[in-house]
């Protein structure tokens, strides 16, 4: 399985006036990754983003971050009053296949739940209702895959079923942070500009597997002239460059344009990992 990481700047925040058209902004980087099971969402501070200023985006970001990758169900429970969530109405849902589940728990459904310790130190569940559910067996705290082994006696257990629950979320103050980090976490690091080259099929098939970082600009700067404000040379941290809009037919694509395009590409492709994919080396393709 190829694990994909992305790293965007939160000045993506910055070309909107609004609050509405902040959380929508968050709402599209929430749910275009999620449609492609992204691991990880790393939002890094560029040079021309004050501390302070940098500090707020994510404080904001949090906020809706936390509120969409928590089951519906769960959300009167789990997130308190915030104002910062004002508009969080007028967005559309994530709706991750994991929170796809019946009004009501029905025994032998698996559903996230809410996993804590009572003042008892006894497991305990939260997986939607009036009342929390005993769960059977050892686990750790905090949102879990659950087995419900009985609705009518109201208990659960904890199941290794691997469930997403989103992109893990990951604040970084500079880029140049994020390019060692990617490093050291990822087999690839691909920065993305118009000035790169085009992927080709062999490029993309070549991530099959890997741990990949997948680097964007911001509104008003790309990735080099960021690495140079920050006193860095781009090229010595990235494997490649690709330019995922070629032919583009405006001044300018966004980063959340960017964003959805790259993983779109990048997902079509890894398709072919596998049986698929030596089939597809030996049609001679390039």
């Amino acid at each position: 399985m190829t694990l994909i990481r992305v790293a965007l700047p939160t000045s993506i925040l910055n070309v909107e006036f609004t609050p509405l058209l902040k959380a929508i902004r968050v709402h599209q980087v929430a749910r275009w990754t999620s449609i492609f099971g992204v691991h990880e969402v790393v939002f890094y501070r560029e040079p021309t983003t004050g501390h302070a200023e940098f500090q707020e985006h994510e404080k904001f970001i949090k906020a809706y971050w936390n509120y969409f990758f928590t089951p519906p169900y769960l959300r009167k429970l789990l997130i308190p009053p915030n104002p910062i969530l004002k508009y969080v109405g007028a967005l559309p849902p994530i709706r991750l296949e994991a929170f796809n589940v019946s009004k009501k728990p029905k025994t032998g459904e698996i559903r996230v739940g809410f996993v804590y310790r009572d003042s008892g130190s006894v497991l305990r569940a939260h997986i939607g209702g009036s009342a929390p559910y005993l769960v059977v067996n050892n686990c750790e705290e905090g949102l879990r895959a659950l087995r419900v082994v009985s609705s009518e006696r109201r208990s659960v257990e904890c199941v290794d079923k691997p469930v997403y629950l989103g992109p893990r979320l990951v604040f970084h103050s500079s880029l140049l942070g994020v390019l060692k980090r990617a490093r050291d976490t990822s087999d690839y690091v691909i920065a993305t500009d118009r000035k790169g080259s085009v992927p080709s099929s062999s490029d993309v098939l070549k991530l099959c597997g890997c741990d990949v970082t997948i680097l964007f600009g911001s509104p008003k700067y790309d990735l080099f002239e960021i690495a140079q404000q920050e006193h860095a040379s781009l090229e010595e941290y990235v494997d490649q460059v690709w330019n995922v809009v070629p032919g583009q037919r405006v001044v300018s694509v966004r980063t959340e344009e960017a964003l959805i395009i790259a993983l779109g590409v990048i997902n079509a492709l890894l398709n072919l990992c596998g049986e698929n994919m030596r089939s597809y080396f030996k049609k001679g393709a390039v």
